[in-house]
């Protein structure tokens, strides 16, 4: 039997009573030879000498190696042409009539069309080629008589030559080779470039670029959670907000901000990270006041007049020094703001809660909200919180930032892993490499940077290298190559071959459409757990981890009960 192009009538062909006398033509054709190749229902288009495109298209194209190209174009029902008005018609089954193309002038140009296209084709051996073409009337019968000038008996196959239609195509064949016999054969070559051109199967694949982008749109960015805490805290003057990692906190930080100020609050944003609070003030509304709480206590300090003031180590000023700067500028220069709102709160210590709570113009009943995750608290800080806030906290248990699969990861790492949510994308499963040596561990990233950009087309600007370290203190410090790839400081520009790389710690409340994580040196599940809780569910759509074969162990089991 003949190879034929596709190999079955699709159903929606099957289904479709237009298409019944084109079926008949393929079940005919389907029992050809092996040594002829059938294409069903092919176009192709070539360049016009005005720079444009012309469409071609053939009901049926029949290729043999020997006897060449054959055009068939098929017409159902019952035929009638009228020479008067230069009009084909057919009749349906229901005896309607409809207006028809030309079958031979079709049939011409297609074969016109496709000597063209072979030709535009690279390496095409444009050696003497017989392209016939018949015309199909499956549903008549013909009589023996030339219809019209340019269109014989020979050239028309009918409901009886069906039956014998390996007789009818060849000497379809013959009528165009002539008395002088000349044979334009097709040749092996020529047909595997025909199969090429038109029945090459390919597959568009979905590069992960474009897949991860899909899936950040997909992503819930309000849940009917946190709806409600903006209700009740719009009753409420004060609030404590408790949400799991990618609850949507900071987006509600940030809306609520907008709120009062547009209600004419003077309004103070707040944070623990710089990178955080550069984030919120890109987004935040003109006329909220956006700081990290200590360039907050340097900010004050330096209205007030306050200089420097020596301490007794980095960690003593940061803690402390600044925070009694605060406390001092507010004694000087009085209350600032109507209404303070905390994200990431579970980074603030016990004594600045109560140098904030200083800073409100109504110290008694001005506006506090304080939104935080206790399952982040890399600092391992306590909390006095709910002294200055009594009432019990607002929980949100939804996740709407991560994919669920990275969420199922991140939720065995929570304190109430069985009362967290999510409806995100299922997302694809986190991936793990674990390294033995720093070469090795820097190769991994490297390749990984290469397949996600060179190779599934990421953007750059949407990855980022976290590390369980400051980076400086690594061998991913800013500046450094890895391959075709720089790596930049989180706050620094970066376009193209380019990747951010930040610590863990300086990333919280932040988010990126993939994140690799490296740096995952120690076993120590006191260490590596909230780490690696902070760290999974920065990425969006995707995490990577790069982590030494000493932590294999307890990563392997927490991926493990994640996709359990």
């Amino acid at each position: 039997m003949a190879k034929i192009y596709p190999e079955r009538i699709p159903e929606y062909i099957k289904s479709d009573p237009k298409r019944s006398a084109e079926i008949k033509v393929y079940q005919a054709l389907s029992q050809l030879p092996d040594s002829y190749v059938i294409f069903y229902g092919v176009g192709w288009q070539i360049r016009t000498t005005y720079g444009g495109a012309q469409d071609g298209e053939s009901d049926f194209v029949i290729a043999h190696p020997a006897l060449g190209v054959m055009i068939l174009e098929v017409k159902g029902g019952q035929i009638r042409y009228d020479a008067k008005l230069k009009q084909w018609f057919s009749v349906d089954r229901a005896g309607v009539e409809h207006a028809i193309k030309d079958p031979v002038e079709q049939a011409r140009n297609s074969k016109g069309t496709l000597l063209r296209k072979l030709q535009e084709l690279p390496n095409w051996d444009n050696r003497f080629l017989t392209v016939a073409y018949q015309v199909v009337f499956p549903d008549v019968i013909v009589e023996n008589i030339n219809l019209r000038p340019d269109l014989s008996r020979e050239l028309i196959i009918d409901h009886r030559d069906l039956s014998d239609i390996e007789r009818k195509v060849q000497s379809g064949f013959e009528w165009f080779f002539g008395n002088e016999r000349k044979r334009g054969d097709l040749g092996i070559a020529r047909l595997h470039q025909l199969e090429n051109l038109l029945a090459s199967s390919f597959t568009l694949k979905t590069p992960l670029g474009v897949a991860l982008e899909d899936e950040d749109k997909r992503l819930i960015e309000l849940t009917e959670d946190q709806m409600k805490v903006l209700r009740y805290i719009q009753c409420h003057r004060r609030a404590r907000i408790e949400g799991c990692a990618g609850s949507g906190k900071t987006m509600l930080a940030l809306e609520k901000a907008r709120q009062l100020s547009n209600q004419g609050f003077a309004t103070l944003l707040v944070c623990f990270n710089a990178p955080l609070a550069e984030y919120l003030r890109l987004r935040a509304p003109e006329g909220v006041d956006v700081f990290n709480f200590h360039d907050l206590c340097r900010q004050l300090a330096k209205e007030a007049g306050i200089g420097f003031r020596s301490s007794n180590n980095e960690q003593d000023y940061f803690n402390r020094v600044l925070p009694e700067m605060l406390l001092d500028a507010i004694g000087e220069r009085g209350p600032q703001y109507d209404a303070i709102i905390v994200d990431e709160g579970q980074d603030f210590l016990d004594e600045w809660w109560e140098t904030l709570f200083f800073l409100l113009n109504d110290h008694e009943n001005g506006i506090f909200y304080a939104f935080y995750d206790n399952n982040q608290n890399l600092y391992r800080r306590s909390s006095g919180l709910e002294r200055l806030i009594p009432s019990p906290p607002l929980t949100l248990w939804e996740n709407c930032r991560n994919t669920r699969s990275i969420h199922d990861v991140v939720k065995q790492l929570h304190d109430r892993p069985e009362a967290l949510d999510c409806r995100a994308p299922l997302g694809r499963k986190p991936e793990v490499f674990f390294f033995s040596d720093q070469h090795q561990q820097e190769q991994y990233i490297q390749s990984v940077l290469h397949h996600l950009v060179i190779e599934e087309q990421v953007e750059p600007s949407h990855i980022i290298l976290l590390t369980t370290r400051n980076p400086e203190r690594t061998s991913f410090f800013s500046k450094r190559r890895l391959g075709n790839f720089e790596l930049v400081h989180l706050g620094d520009s970066h376009r193209g071959m380019v990747i951010r790389t930040s610590s863990v710690h300086r990333f919280k409340g932040l988010e990126s459409r993939v994140v690799i994580l490296t740096g995952l040196e120690d076993n120590d599940p006191d260490w590596l757990s909230p780490i690696l809780y902070v760290a999974c569910s920065r990425a969006r759509t995707h995490l990577i981890m790069i982590a030494h074969e000493r932590s294999r162990q307890q990563i392997e089991a927490l991926l493990q009960r994640g996709a359990a």
